[in-house]
């Protein structure tokens, strides 16, 4: 396909970008702070053989080992939801040119803030996909507020579940729209991006559930393509589009 028939994405700086920066700064701050207090306990210990500095220093050393340790699952969660994110951005940037891609909206309606994965704009309405970059089998109902998921080493944990997430979302984009005089469904979907998943969940009767490795991207783009919802004119789509990039100046400033 053609760069030039390819979907416009509205690329900018990404929540989860921000936190990975703010994470990574956190660490080097952490450690020189670490070094800078070593060093100090270091000389007045060689200068004056003091335990109790001695003691200061191994509980210096503990502290900071939990630190970045604790930073370090941080920063594997966060690049992990960054790399599912540019999957996802890579196979929705092949919808035709018709539709524009918003990736991480942030709104907040009625005192109640939702961070949107990605806003898809385009002739067949407007679409929000929640993308998901877990792992292992992911079990369960629907209609549960939780799923579980069972990683390949066998742990177990309960994820907040996808569906009901985006649908909060679909709701209070859906409320911003109106706020603003546009009164236009919403669909949500969620997308699973990693190919180490398999999804073990009943299909919703509103809101489908892809994942990358039951062919999900490509039944993702058709479904978006051929979706015979509520058709939007090219003015239609103008009018959304203005209103998303209102929020992203919002977010920027």
């Amino acid at each position: 396909m053609e760069r030039a028939k390819m979907a416009k994405i509205y690329h900018h700086e990404r929540q989860l970008e921000r936190d990975l920066q703010h994470l990574k700064q956190r660490k080097v701050l952490y450690q020189l702070f670490c070094i800078a207090g070593l060093c100090v306990i270091i000389f007045i210990v060689w200068q004056y053989q003091l335990l109790v500095l001695i003691l200061v220093a191994a509980a210096i050393i503990g502290l900071y080992m939990f630190s970045q340790c604790s930073l370090s699952k941080q920063l594997g969660k966060v690049t992990a939801g960054l790399a599912g994110e540019d999957r996802a951005l890579q196979v929705l940037s092949e919808l035709p040119a018709s539709y524009s891609i918003f990736p991480d909206i942030q709104i907040v309606v009625e005192g109640r803030k939702s961070q949107l994965d990605t806003i898809i704009v385009g002739p067949t309405g407007v679409f929000v996909v929640e993308v998901k970059n877990h792992s292992g089998v992911i079990e369960g109902n629907v209609n549960d507020r939780e799923l579980l998921q069972i990683k390949h080493d066998g742990h177990k944990k309960t994820i907040y579940n996808p569906v009901k997430q985006v649908a909060t979302h679909t709701y209070r984009l859906h409320r911003y729209l109106c706020q603003h005089g546009v009164d236009y469904w919403i669909q949500g979907t969620v997308y699973f991006a990693n190919d180490a998943v398999r999804i073990d969940v009943a299909p919703h009767s509103s809101t489908p559930i892809f994942s990358v490795k039951d062919n999900g991207s490509k039944r993702l783009l058709c479904y978006i393509v051929e979706r015979h919802g509520q058709a939007l004119s090219r003015s239609e789509q103008r009018m959304v589009e203005k209103l998303i990039k209102q929020l992203l100046k919002e977010q920027a400033s």
